[in-house]
């Protein structure tokens, strides 16, 4: 049954205010948002003030049409609305779950339960409420993950392991349990000791996990097993208990060490002194005083000791200190009362080594019922402790560097807190992230990589003081807590004294490796109170710090909060921009020097968003590159500016060339010759008319690739201008191998011109550069008569710049183009 809540503006008539006020802080109190939305536009009518708490957004935002969508993780859009809409229109009410982008950038988890209401079999309203589930999302993840792990670490491990919940029903296994019940695990689960047990068995193991349940902590003992062949076995359970979060009993995690060999042994003892020597168990003999008799074997290499060094003693000679009075008083009160004792404790080896052994006595009775020995059979399971502390080692620790790993760096970040409120101090989080890890990977090898990770982290640890703490967040990343700095200029000495280490060359297997590093910081109090949010701030401040280029730290700041806001809208929205028909491209004229002649024209896109106008190439084309999203854009500009120029050919500028710049992301990417021979033939131009604009360093990587591409589309036609040129590192010999058509000169350089500095010197060096190679020279940024007449007088072919015209849309363009009226050949011309 589904309830309707009524927004407050929508009371039955007559319905008093303190009703209503009732109401209101009824629904405002609910932890989720109330919303009520029209069903077939999904606009909202109603929203609770708690929208505002969970997302963000001020809940006027949430009225707007389209906002629900607008603001759905891109990833969930197309399902998420989908699948609402159909439930809608079947009049079927249904619960959701899918996340939602939060005013902060944030990605946040909702489930959402809707009710449909309806009139005449159609749907006329849709109330429902979200919950935010985002916690429980990442629980479920993080336990996924570790679960993963803890299964692999369990298969290699040779002894049975296997977990029950708190009703004894299996929740998992590793492989050598798996193999001795001769079931798949994924069919184990919710199976009980009845389903893979003989009857008998099975009442002795429940009534041990019974007895477990009921007392809490470890519990050791022995019992016969059945293998799933039909074997029987004498097995040493290791069980013991764990709870869930909250306190309460979760279940049981149990080990079996199979001990049949040593029941045998114990059992021919008194029949064969050939079975007693030749156990794999140590074994030793007391009389009644407990004064050893005689001892096997296995006894002396476990220990070191010879029979006759021992004879005489009491075990006592092999105890290790570590049990207290109490242990052996609770052991021996067993031995007198039940007749055997069996247990784990620690002794000690004649070498002084502390192991950790299983040890059963057993008391042995004469004709008249008085004690006449005691046998105790014992083995080394140090290897099973020390498995045990592999566990716990990699559940905290990185396994390659052995730093702290994620797990504990929160851990300690959440004792740094308390400490730091506790006693009204603070301390600094440096998030330290190394470059060109990935190409040391590429180039060197993965095992290069891992030595470069383990010796960066000696050399931070070299660094800090004793009561800082170094972690390995993840892959290549460090962070640092730093303890009570004074001030930030604390951490920032710090941070430059961390940079100045890595920047060290690193000798590894006679390989020379430079690295830099960036790094952020956060500061408790003043950056947050909270492990994560100290965390994701330096990470936003590490994110800024590697946009300055390698070798730097930056201190975290709000605005770069919102700028990564920003950033975040931009790339959402950018997903879109193409489908919503924001994008515009710019055209900016490029005309002959010599006679004034509209020559061609550069291709630039813009993009035009509803909300926040037109937005800067330099503040979306970044983003674009980093997330791919160029691939997109680029071949719509591309098909774009090619069918555009045919239009203008067609309506009588027939040798007009369009310029389209390229990206290296673009470039270099297996298809993205045929998406110029398809951009081409749909829109009909001749491939001599487009040229390709790449920037000099984008020809400078990859240069084999690069050169490959060049060709195949250089066999179509298509030419290609070198951008930016003067401001990369390429050779002459290097620029020779290219197709190239044509340099443009880089304003930075025609902004010199006849100024203080190299401009001038420079711009007629590219320009005779040009000459001497063939190529057509055209200069950028051109804004004054003295920078045209410079260019004219030095043989420069062409130019572009606001002296000339602004980039102007295709309307704009064509109006150009319908004035503009050419001086005769040879002509002298001004602008």
């Amino acid at each position: 049954m589904h309830t309707v809540i009524h927004p407050v503006d929508d009371l039955p008539e007559g319905e008093s205010p303190t009703a209503q006020r009732r109401l209101a802080e009824l629904i405002d109190s609910i932890d989720g948002i109330v919303w009520e939305a029209d069903p077939a536009t999904f606009r909202f009518s109603f929203v609770s003030a708690r929208a505002e708490h969970i997302l963000g957004y001020p809940v006027e935002a949430w009225y707007a049409e389209g906002f629900w969508a607008a603001h759905i993780h891109p990833d969930d859009r197309a399902s998420t609305v989908d699948y609402c809409a159909r439930q809608t229109t079947d009049g079927a009410d249904h619960a959701f779950e899918y996340r939602m982008m939060a005013r902060d950038g944030r990605v946040v988890w909702l489930k959402d339960s809707v009710t449909v209401r309806t009139s005449n079999g159609r749907p006329v309203a849709l109330f429902g409420i979200m919950v935010d589930i985002s916690d429980l999302k990442h629980a479920q993840q993080a336990a996924a993950e570790d679960a993963h792990f803890f299964e692999q670490l369990g298969d290699t491990i040779p002894s049975p392991i296997f977990w029950k919940d708190a009703k004894g029903r299996y929740r998992g296994c590793n492989k050598a349990f798996e193999d001795y019940v001769g079931i798949a695990r994924c069919e184990l689960i919710g199976r009980t000791v009845y389903d893979i047990a003989p009857r008998d068995l099975a009442d002795v193991y429940a009534a041990a996990d019974q007895a477990l349940f009921e007392s809490g902590g470890v519990q050791t003992y022995e019992a016969g097993v059945q293998y799933h062949d039909g074997s029987k076995h004498e097995v040493a359970f290791y069980k013991a208990t764990f709870s869930q979060k909250d306190g309460s009993l979760g279940g049981l995690v149990g080990v079996m060490l199979d001990i049949t060999g040593r029941k045998r042994a114990e059992e021919n003892l008194k029949l064969s002194s050939t079975v007693f020597e030749n156990s794999t168990q140590g074994i030793l003999i007391t009389d009644a005083l407990q004064r050893i008799l005689t001892v096997n074997r296995s006894f002396c290499e476990i220990t070191g000791y010879a029979p006759h060094e021992v004879a005489g003693q009491t075990p006592a000679v092999l105890h290790s200190g570590r049990q207290e009075t109490a242990f052996y008083q609770k052991m021996w009160k067993a031995i007198n009362e039940e007749g055997q004792w069996s247990g784990e404790m620690w002794n000690r080896r004649k070498s002084g080594e502390v192991f950790a052994e299983h040890l059963s006595i057993t008391r042995v009775l004469n004709e008249s019922g008085e004690v006449a020995n005691y046998i105790g059979i014992f083995s080394d399971i140090s290897q099973y402790k020390d498995a045990q502390h592999q566990i716990e080692r990699l559940s905290f620790y990185d396994g390659l560097t052995g730093l702290p790993n994620r797990a504990f760096l929160h851990d300690r970040l959440h004792q740094a807190l308390s400490h730091a409120q506790r006693n009204g101090q603070r301390f600094a989080l440096l998030a330290i992230d190394l470059d060109r890890l990935t190409h040391i990977n590429d180039s060197l090898g993965h095992h290069i990589g891992d030595r470069l990770l383990l010796a960066t982290g000696e050399r931070l640890q070299c660094v800090l003081r004793g009561a800082d703490s170094l972690s390995r967040h993840i892959g290549d990343e460090f962070v640092v807590i730093m303890d009570e700095p004074d001030e930030p200029h604390a951490a920032a000495d710090l941070a430059e004294r961390l940079l100045a280490e890595l920047a060290r060359v690193f000798i590894l297997e006679g390989h020379e490796v430079s690295i830099s590093a960036c790094i952020g910081i956060s500061m408790y109090p003043e950056d947050g109170d909270t492990p994560d949010m100290l965390l994701k701030n330096a990470d936003v401040a590490l994110h800024h710090a590697k946009g300055l280029g390698g070798g730097r730290y930056q201190f975290f700041r709000q605005e770069m909060n919102l700028a990564s806001a920003e950033r975040l809208q931009i790339e959402s929205n950018l997903h879109q921009a193409i489908q919503r028909n924001e994008l515009r491209i710019f055209y900016q004229p490029q005309v002959d020097l010599g006679t004034g002649r509209i020559i061609g024209m550069e291709a630039l896109v813009r993009w035009l968003h509803p909300e926040m106008g037109m937005v800067s190439p330099a503040r979306f084309i970044p983003i674009a590159e980093e997330t791919g999203q160029i691939v997109d854009i680029g071949r719509w500009v591309l098909r774009e500016a090619c069918r555009q120029a045919r239009r203008w050919h067609d309506n009588g500028y027939p040798d007009l060339r369009v310029a389209v710049n390229v990206s290296a992301y673009q470039l270099t990417r297996d298809d993205f010759a045929d998406q110029v021979r398809q951009a081409l033939q749909e829109s009909g131009l001749a491939p001599d008319q487009l040229e390709l604009e790449l920037t000099e360093s984008m020809i400078m990587r990859r240069t084999e690739r690069v050169i490959s591409v060049m060709a195949q589309l250089r066999g179509m036609g298509v030419k290609f201008s070198i951008d930016d040129f003067g401001t990369g590192y390429s050779s002459l010999a290097q620029l020779n191998s290219f197709p190239i058509d044509k340099l443009k000169i880089d304003q930075s350089f025609v902004r010199g011109i006849g100024a203080a500095g190299n401009g001038s010197a420079i711009t007629c060096a590219i320009i005779a550069l040009g000459r001497s190679l063939d190529l057509m020279v055209i200069a950028e940024g051109v804004e004054t008569s003295e920078q045209q007449q410079f260019l004219v007088e030095n043989g420069c072919h062409g130019m572009q710049g606001y002296l000339f015209s602004r980039p102007l849309p295709v309307q704009d363009f064509s109006a150009l183009l319908a004035k503009h009226l050419p001086a005769l050949p040879n002509a002298s011309w001004q602008i």
